[in-house]
């Protein structure tokens, strides 16, 4: 038995369930659209994120793993006390070996400034490691 809205006609309803068809099936275009609630392109905007491969994609993963492993308490702190941190969370090692190679007396005021000295601070100004 096939149920439908008893306020229209059998042919009314059928007009309505093609008009309604694609948005209940899930077409990949819209049955109905107003160009007016289109969104428009915001000029400067963030482009999305692409997929991380090689090297960039490595200084991605690496920038996790030093804000999964490194508080903010821990800082300010020289190479020194960051290897000994990064030693006891057990870091991939060549995170460990890229703060080692930092220079003996630099002292980083937070996580972002390890970040910038090691090169890893974004995607536009990674560098191979």
């Amino acid at each position: 038995m096939e149920r439908g809205n008893t306020k229209h006609g059998r042919v009314h309803d059928q007009e309505m369930a093609l008009e309604t068809a694609g948005m209940v099936r899930g077409s990949a275009h819209r049955a109905h659209g107003a160009e007016w609630r289109e969104t428009e392109p915001v000029e400067g905007a963030v482009p999305p994120l692409r997929r991380p491969d090689g090297a960039a994609g490595r200084d991605i993963e690496l920038r996790s793993e030093l804000a999964r492993v490194m508080t903010r308490d821990l800082f300010p702190a020289g190479r020194d006390a960051l290897l000994a941190h990064l030693t006891a969370a057990d870091a991939p090692p060549d995170l460990a070996d890229r703060v080692a190679a930092l220079p003996r007396g630099g002292r980083y005021g937070s996580p972002h400034d390890l970040m910038a000295a090691l090169g890893i601070n974004s995607p536009e100004t990674s560098r191979s490691g």
